[in-house]
């Protein structure tokens, strides 16, 4: 890949760096490749032919986007991959001739000559590069897991045969598999990684504790970087509470170690354990702990976690391999450990791959059952107190929480014979209890409609069935009988200003008792989506206008679907318009300075129901706020925390528990309950909630973030 000679040339460049004659960054300025990507306005222009215009006149560049997986857009502005920072010049790195590591021709200011034979990561060839000064780390670090594919291969081996295997290495794992299974040096200290689009993190300075949000995510996104920071869950405690990362507990010393025998993350001596910080654990007197020696901590301390997304090999209509992420879902199975080492009980998550995976490339995989179907997990949504630990026989005697041989199809049990339990094996019912503490509830049961219910009732003659999707899902698929009104049509448009803020009372009434639905007082409103939150904002529409009889759909449009339950396309029908009779509603939401107000005399608890991730400020929603973070003493609590995987609220009982076990009462005497999120979608969708559950005063932070991130910047 790289030639002797530049790096003899490197090599005199350092010893010029040890010489107090050296003038900093005069190297690095003699070159016009430090002349061109320095200058923002030039790296712009030199971008703008890459800049293709998507259907929401968006500036969307395909070089912006990642490869494999569909993540989101990178957030930053396409000439910044390539632009570097001056002060960069400054640094030690910065000394060293571009040409030297990304070889081109440095004397050229023609973007076509100068980057021929351009080397975008040299980090590649780590033991060649980074190795000249840093070389047990490139060493050990070339043959790590985050630098090589050997446990992919491995498994694949193990899967196909001779043949298969050769096809795939030809095909999928070059073009597809690599872009997160083989990484750089320069993709974790310098860039981002390919997956996400790639691109320079800060002008090129490196860093040498990676940002996890901006690089390690990205190729951990889902299951692991989804459950951390709240994105399907509560988050994690070491994140939350903490604010650790990544690296806080995967120290260069592990994620640098050589793989042993190309085997996966368990099989090597750095792999941090749980008691190499909690080390009075394995002596603790706690009863808990000694009878459940033989439970791995996870079992217990674990909130439910995403089961892995397959890689679903494809190609486009260029003949492309691609991969679609399947839809992922929220799980807790509790199974043996696969290994002869450790607790005999773990958790395990289930790895989507199907024999015909690779379909189009290798056609069924010939040994698929030569490995289990469930892997033993270690889930990023611990806990301290978990609902399976609340009360001993939230796991003893549930046989839904482990995964047995009787619940699965034969082939699957002749996969995963060495995991899946016999229904003999499962703990039974205990007389000890573990007492918690609940909120107290007054849940309205008519509030939460299940798909059986509606389907049954869906053509009462006072029902209403409304779908809060966008138009376009809802002409393609939407329940019979349903009625639409997108969610966006309840507040103010991204435009306006301010922007996403609940339309007036007035204006509601008129939307609502309209042709689009033609509202009275005395229907009932069935609201649904496709767990979105967008029911959420209807419902807090329909409480401004005073309507009593609301219910929601418990699960969403796919639940639906997954019944086997029909569905209907084309346009929503029309109905004769009405006039809706305005009530004297309680005021429901709250602006900046009712909250300051409020918050000033202990009389409100705010909760913020995004991601921790957007809490903490490490994420940041830039179409809707320059800065990052959340209102002060805001309790940090995750919609996603309530729902299962279908999108079904958790039963009465546990949302109490989940409450009362993040410090939101309903027995908070006078306070006020305001919830709060980006926009208000998720706020509004935890008020309805809250709503469901009987809890009472409770308001929604209009703007929410946008709102305050722009009057207290």
């Amino acid at each position: 890949m790289f030639s002797a000679k530049p790096f003899v040339l490197l090599c005199s460049a350092l010893l010029l760096l040890a010489t107090p004659s050296f003038s900093p960054a005069t190297a690095a300025e003699l070159t016009q490749c430090a002349i061109c990507h320095t200058d923002s306005g030039l790296m712009d222009e030199l971008t703008e032919d890459a800049i293709m215009f998507g259907e929401d006149d968006s500036e969307i560049s395909p070089m912006q986007h990642g490869k494999g997986y569909g993540v989101k857009q990178a957030p930053f502005d396409l000439f910044e991959k390539m632009l570097v920072d001056e002060g960069f010049l400054q640094s030690p790195h910065g000394q060293i001739p571009c040409h030297l590591c990304h070889q081109g021709n440095p004397d050229s200011d023609d973007p076509a000559i100068a980057h021929e034979g351009l080397v975008s990561d040299p980090s590649l060839d780590s033991e060649a590069t980074c190795g000249q000064c840093h070389a047990d780390i490139s060493k050990s670090g070339s043959a790590s897991l985050h630098m090589q594919a050997a446990p992919l291969y491995q498994t694949l081996d193990k899967r196909c045969s001779a043949d298969q295997l050769t096809k795939l290495k030809d095909t999928v794992l070059d073009k597809q598999c690599l872009s997160c299974h083989q990484g750089s040096c320069g993709s974790c200290h310098v860039s981002r990684p390919d997956v996400a689009g790639g691109g320079l993190q800060k002008g090129h300075f490196f860093s040498k504790k990676p940002n996890f949000i901006y690089t390690c995510l990205p190729c951990h996104t889902s299951p692991t970087g989804t459950d951390f920071i709240g994105k399907k869950g509560s988050g994690d405690i070491h994140y939350r509470k903490y604010n650790m990362t990544c690296t806080s507990c995967h120290g260069g010393d592990e994620l640098h170690t050589a793989a042993e025998k190309g085997e996966n993350r368990y099989h090597f001596s750095a792999k941090i354990e749980c008691v190499d910080c909690h080390d009075t654990i394995s002596d603790s007197p706690m009863p808990e702990h000694v009878l459940h020696k033989n439970v791995s901590c996870a079992v217990c301390h674990a909130a439910p976690y995403q089961n892995c997304n397959s890689c679903h090999i494809g190609t486009d209509k260029d003949g492309v391999v691609y991969s679609q992420s399947s839809p992922s879902f929220k799980g807790f199975k509790i199974g043996l450990n696969p290994d002869k080492k450790g607790p005999r009980f773990v958790l395990l998550r289930e790895v989507a791959v199907q024999r015909d995976t690779f379909k189009d490339s290798i056609g069924k995989m010939k040994n698929y059952s030569a490995l289990p179907t469930y892997k033993r997990a270690s889930p990023h949504t611990i806990q301290r107190r978990t609902w399976q630990s609340a009360d001993c026989n939230h796991c003893h005697g549930n046989k839904e929480l482990f995964l047995t041989q009787d619940s699965m199809p034969f082939d699957m049990i002749v996969t995963n014979r060495h995991v899946a339990l016999k229904s003999a094996d499962i703990p039974g019912p205990v007389q000890a209890k573990r007492s918690f503490i609940l909120s107290p509830t007054q849940s309205d049961p008519a509030m939460r409609v299940t798909v059986e219910w509606l389907k049954k009732h869906r053509r009462d003659k006072n029902l209403v069935i409304l779908d809060t999707r966008t138009r376009d899902q809802y002409e393609k698929a939407h329940i019979p009988g349903a009625y639409h009104l997108c969610f966006c049509l309840f507040r103010t448009p991204a435009d306006a200003s301010p922007p996403y803020m609940m339309q007036t009372a007035e204006k509601l009434a008129k939307l609502l008792a309209g042709p689009r639905l033609g509202l009275t007082p005395k229907k009932r409103v069935v609201i649904y989506d496709d767990g979105h939150s967008g029911r959420g904002v209807a419902f807090l529409a329909l409480q401004m206008i005073g309507h009593k009889n609301i219910s929601f759909l418990d699960g969403t449009i796919e639940s639906w679907q997954k019944k086997g339950y029909k569905t209907a396309k084309g346009r929503a029908p029309k109905v004769t318009a009405r006039k809706y009779p305005l009530a004297n509603s309680p005021e429901l939401l709250v602006n900046n300075h009712d909250i300051i107000e409020l918050m000033g005399s202990g009389q409100a608890i705010v909760v913020d129901s995004r991601n921790v991730a957007q809490h903490n400020g490490d994420m940041v929603r830039s179409d809707i706020a320059g800065k990052g973070g959340a209102v002060p003493e805001a309790i940090s609590f995750p919609l996603h925390t309530l729902r299962n995987s279908q999108g079904e609220l958790y039963p009465t009982k546990r949302l109490a528990w989940l409450f009362s076990n993040a410090g939101i009462s309903s027995g908070s005497g006078d306070k006020t309950i305001i919830t709060t999120c980006n926009t208000n979608m998720l706020a509004a969708e935890l008020y309805m909630v809250l709503e469901y559950l009987g809890y009472e005063n409770v308001k929604v932070h209009d703007g929410s973030w946008a709102e305050w991130a722009a009057e207290f910047e």
